[in-house]
């Protein structure tokens, strides 16, 4: 679906491609979906399709269908490399990966969500064509203090060697080589993590999703997956639509 909707996008205008991309999620929704008419509560997928509107919900708001701040050389290289991947690829591309490494556990994949974001974490974000180790206000400031240099603190060191050699193995193995980020938290290139994730916290509803619990704010005007969900199911189980 995101190649047919890369390929209309080269003689469509973006508008028409996303409405036509919503169309065409409505109607699967309408088709595979459990519910009762007028009744968006009751909506259910079944688990073949759970992840699916969410790719498409990412892939909204890739840069292979909104091409603002993008030259059409870069453009026209990620769309190439997203019709040239195969499937694994291609969907780190659509909906990247973000791992998270912290005191509590081992590493481990979390939300590509605002709550993740967190300040006693450092977080690993794979997009294919970016690689992006994000050090959160706690762990920046530890780190300006020095504590990764005293003898003490081994643990700590380990802490943040481990996403820097994680990084390492995938830039080995990855071909075209993507661009690799080491960013803190509010320093500017915090924005390409910023942009990727679901901004379910935002500068409009601050307290979203519990904010006294973590979790950074994106200063947007995009709309959420929740709320984009809650339209879907909305229209899917709508007479009208």
């Amino acid at each position: 679906m995101a190649r047919i909707a890369v390929y209309r996008s080269e003689n469509n205008d973006g508008p028409d491609v996303l409405r036509w991309l919503d169309r065409m999620l409505i109607r699967l929704c309408q088709k595979f979906g459990e519910f009762n008419k007028e009744d968006p509560n009751s909506f259910r997928f079944s688990e073949n399709f759970s992840l699916y509107p969410q790719f498409m919900f990412h892939l909204r708001r890739s840069q292979f269908l909104q091409v603002f701040n993008n030259s059409p050389d870069e453009t026209a290289y990620y769309r190439h490399c997203l019709v040239r991947e195969d499937m694994t690829q291609s969907l780190i591309m659509i909906q990247p990966i973000l791992y998270s490494y912290s005191f509590n556990g081992p590493p481990e994949p979390v939300l590509l969500d605002t709550s993740s974001i967190l300040p006693d974490r450092i977080l690993l974000l794979d997009t294919f064509f970016h690689l992006l180790i994000y050090r959160g206000a706690t762990i920046a400031a530890w780190i300006k203090q020095n504590y990764h240099e005293l003898p003490d603190h081994e643990n700590f060191r380990q802490l943040l060697q481990a996403p820097i050699d994680d990084a390492q193995d995938i830039l080995v193995t990855r071909f075209p080589l993507p661009r690799y980020i080491l960013t803190e938290h509010e320093e500017s290139q915090s924005r390409f993590l910023l942009s990727k994730v679901n901004p379910s916290q935002t500068h409009n509803n601050t307290y979203y999703g519990g904010q006294q619990d973590g979790g950074a704010p994106v200063f947007t005007d995009d709309v959420s997956l929740q709320v984009f969900m809650e339209h879907l199911k909305k229209l899917a189980v709508s007479n009208s639509s």
